[in-house]
Order: structure tokens, then sequence, then C-alpha cells
């Protein structure tokens, strides 16, 4: 049976903001509400006018409430503390809260700007059973200065409704879900307020009151309201008592493997963190081992007692297990966490996995390539992504379109991918190819001079061409290229070619045409 946990923060933005004002010395468990403080509101503007968007207890114990316009509530109470109202800092800490529940179960999710959904199926022995992790959810946000109400049940919606009408609830399966829900109001099956409106008018005011009424019955009594309406109540109770799952979307792809490694008190120091991380990395290469896989992504969350996640990630060249290697890539990382408080959990996982069997160096040249590869990870590593490039062979005839760079440990084609029969290309290429004046050409050889970058060279030597044709079907270039290795008398070597063809005018041609068209002419490389 799915077990699901729905959390509601319904004074969010009022906890993020306090939380957001603290002091960075602030301790967690000291941001709880002093009945002293002066009453507080967040405000929001909607069509010109300010409208409360939060309101703090202090407020809202004497009659203030969201959706009033400020100049209501500065009625009732003048020297309320007015501040804006911030909904993208609002999603992004929400977010931030949702990582740092991962803790419990790799299935989190967002649920609405207020709420957040965990899936713990096979997940509750591992801190002492359904209640045990309740407890513990509760307490941790309670001291980070967080208010929370938080319910389990076997699906989505049960969960949400006894989360907001019945927080604390467990239920151990269908028809307890059935019978906690029962006395509630029919606004607990997540429904708008016109159904809320309609359902009342009816006389149907509990979701128990709609979980025995026929189908058929229902839809008549909604007979002249939007058949929207109808299917969306219909949803509703299939997805509460009928079993209806919904998807979870997870904030994170789920990990192939991952290890985790608990602290009795918060953790201050990285030498502690590097200590706990090298335990964790023989943990884990050993699961890898003896699966034969290797893993090429891994990433270290580590979470503080503040209610927030410090990540690192690391990338290998080639699938690896190797135990030291990985350390040593993480030891490059870990210096960057800011452990404030001090972190309670480690967590290792592996994101990317491949079969890697396994394998004896029986060759030098084996040796050297896993040593080529631990260097090229390390300097990925410290001067960061896609920051060490290789070459990576195309498919092309055009010279400047044969490699291309690619970030390491992408997926590229090894050298052996090179064809056997590559014509003697020169050692340095520009990027583009350069034009040149011909002062001496021949039309069908290399020219006699040339000027290139207000220097004239002399040709003594030539040897070509090499006709390369153009890739009609990925550009609209329609000229063919005639190359040419040319020596110049200062000994320098050169690659040129002659971009198009001489047009000479057949018998028949008008005199008044041009006797031939004049070829460009490009410096493309070096040879040495």
């Amino acid at each position: 049976m799915r077990r699901i946990i729905s959390l509601w923060l319904p004074r969010w933005p009022i906890d993020r903001r306090r939380r957001a004002q603290a002091s960075p010395c602030t301790p967690p468990d000291s941001l709880t509400e002093s009945p002293a403080e002066s009453p507080l509101v967040l405000t929001e503007t909607e069509n010109q006018t300010q409208k409360l968007y939060a309101v703090c207890p202090a407020a809202a114990s004497i009659g203030l409430a969201p959706g009033m316009t400020l100049a209501e509530a500065r009625a009732i109470k003048p020297d309320i503390e007015v501040r804006q109202a911030n909904r993208e800092s609002d999603a992004e800490s929400l977010e931030s809260l949702a990582r740092w529940l991962v803790r419990y179960s790799p299935l989190v999710a967002l649920d609405g700007p207020d709420g957040i959904l965990l899936d713990v199926t096979g997940c509750p022995h591992l801190f002492g059973g359904e209640r045990a992790m309740m407890d513990d959810i509760q307490r941790r946000l309670e001291s980070a200065g967080m208010c929370a109400r938080l319910a389990m049940a076997e699906n989505q919606a049960a969960a949400w409704a006894l989360a907001h009408f019945r927080p604390g609830t467990i239920s151990r399966d269908a028809a307890d879900t059935r019978a906690q829900l029962a006395p509630l109001p029919a606004a607990a099956l997540r429904l708008d307020s016109a159904s809320v409106q309609t359902l009342a008018r009816l006389g149907l005011k509990t979701a128990g009151s709609l979980f025995d009424l026929p189908r058929p019955a229902l839809a008549r009594r909604f007979r002249g309201k939007p058949s929207k309406m109808v299917a969306d109540l219909l949803t509703r109770l299939d997805m509460a008592i009928a079993g209806r799952e919904a998807p979870i979307s997870p904030l994170e792809a789920l990990p192939s493997w991952q290890v985790r490694q608990a602290f009795a008190e918060p953790v201050l120091h990285t030498e502690t963190v590097e200590i706990a991380c090298r335990q964790l990395l023989e943990e884990l290469t050993g699961a890898l081992a003896r699966a034969e896989h290797g893993l090429s992504r891994l990433g270290l969350h580590a979470f503080r007692v503040d209610g927030s996640v410090q990540q690192i990630t690391i990338g290998t060249n080639r699938p690896s297990r190797d135990a030291g290697h990985l350390m040593r890539l993480l030891a490059e990382k870990i210096p960057l966490l800011e452990a404030d408080f001090g972190f309670d959990l480690l967590i290792l996982k592996a994101y990317e996995t491949e079969r890697l069997a396994p394998a004896q160096l029986t060759s030098s040249r084996d040796r050297e390539d896993q040593t080529a590869s631990e260097v090229l990870d390390r300097l990925s590593t410290r001067l960061g992504p896609g920051t060490v490039r290789r070459l990576k062979h195309r498919r092309s005839h055009l010279p400047e379109r044969m490699q291309s760079f690619m970030p390491v440990g992408a997926d590229a084609s090894d050298w052996e991918s090179l064809p056997d029969d590559l014509p003697d290309r020169p050692l340095r290429l520009l990027c583009r190819p350069e034009a040149i004046d011909v002062l001496a050409e021949v039309p069908e050889g290399a020219p006699k001079r040339f000027r290139w970058r207000r220097m004239e060279h002399r040709v003594v030597r030539a040897a070509g061409p090499e006709r390369i044709a153009p890739e009609w079907w990925l550009c609209e270039e329609d000229r063919t290229r005639d190359y040419y290795k040319v020596e110049v008398s200062s000994g320098a070597r050169f690659w040129l070619f002659r971009y198009g063809l001489y047009l000479v005018p057949g018998p028949g041609a008008h005199q008044a045409e041009p006797a031939r068209e004049v070829p460009d002419w490009y410096l493309h490389g070096f040879f040495p």
C-alpha cells in the first residue's frame, strides 16, 4: 500500500520572510513568534488596490485575513507592520525546503504554493515507524521556525484533506480513510468555492454525504451546471476514496544507487565530512562492484539543521567505481560546503551508471589510458564542467567541420573512429579560411605569387589539387574547393584552396559575355 505524506505550511510567506530577515547567527529554534510581536501583514497589488496576501498569527487574532484591502486592515489596526509580498522568493524557498525533505524519501514534489507531497512508501521503518517519522518531520520544521500541518494516507487527495482539516492523522487503510474523511466539510475534497456553495445549497455539506450517493443521482443534482464542475467533483471523489491515483512528479530524477550517513550531533568541520564521504564511497563502490556497474555522475547532498541542503556534483570521463579516485574528486569540492549550524545527514547519489565488468590492466597502454582519464576528471572537477574539452570526429568532408570540441565525459567518438584513408592535413588549421590576393595565377594550378596579411609570398613548389565538393544537403554552398600544398621562398608551407572554377565560354558564346569567372582564393592552414 502506498503511503503519502501531505505537508501544509499555512503561514509559509510569513515564516519564510522571518527566516530571511533573521541574522545568520540566530539559531533556527529561536525563530518562533513572540507574543509581544506587532501584527505583520504582507500585501500585493491587485487591480491597483493593495490587498493582504498573508498575515501573521498576531494579525489574524485581531480579525485581519488574506483578501482584505489594506485600507480595511488599517481601519482595524492603524499601526500594523506592512511588507510587500514576494511570490517568486516564496516559491524558490519552498522548493529548497522540498529538496531538504528528500532526507525522508527520494519522491518529493511541490503541491501548490504552500504544500509538499512525500511518497514515503517503504521508508517509515527507517525512522522508527510512521508516527515516529511524522513526529520527526514536525519537530524539525517547528525548530526551524515553520508552522507545519501533516497527515498520512494511502493517496494524495486523502492526505491533503487530513493535513488541512485534521492534521496529525495517520490513515491505516482505505476503510479508515473513508471514516476519517466522512465528517470533514466538502471543501476537504479540494473543490473550488463555486462547487462547495452548490453542494451546500443541495444540503451536501460534508464529504461523507457524497460517498454513498449514487453517481447518476449526484450528476442529476448538478443539472444545469457546467460539465467541468461535475467532472471535477467526480474525479475528486475517485481520488479520495476509490483509489484513483495521481502521479507524483519528483523534483529530481531518482538515483540508481544511494547511501546515507546520519549524525547524532551536527557536523561543523569539513574534515569530518571527508571521513564520512570516504566511508560512504566504500559502501557505494562495493554495491556497484557486486552489480558490475560503474558511475559517471555522483552527487553529494549535505543536509543542514536549518532546513537547507548543500549539494555538489562530480563527473567522470568514463564509468568508474574506484573509491580512491572518486574521493579525490569529491575532496576538490567539499571545502565549498558551508556548514553554518552544522550538517546532520549526508547522502551520496549515483545519478548516472553504466555496466562495468571487472577488468585487469594487462598492458602499459591500459594503465596510461586510465591515468589520463583520471587526470581529465580532476581537471574538469577543479576548473568546472565544460572547461576541459576533447576533439570529436564528425562525418564531414569539409576540413573545418571534420572535428569539433566536446566536454570531457560527453558521448564523443574515440580517435579510432577516424577514417584510415584520411588525406594529409596541416597540423594548424585556421578557424575560418582567410582570403588572399593572388598576384600571379595559373588557371589550372596553384598561384605563382600571392599576398596574405600584407605580406607577399612567391611559390617555389606546389602539389595538388585535392578537390572537395560542397555539402549541398547541409548548406547553400555550391562551389567546389581545390586545395594545394605550396612552399614559398621563405620556406613556409601553406594550405591554399581555390573557391570555384574558371568558367571558359564555349565557341558559340556571345562576344559581350565575360571571358571567364575569376574564383576566390583562401589560406586555410599551415604545414610544419
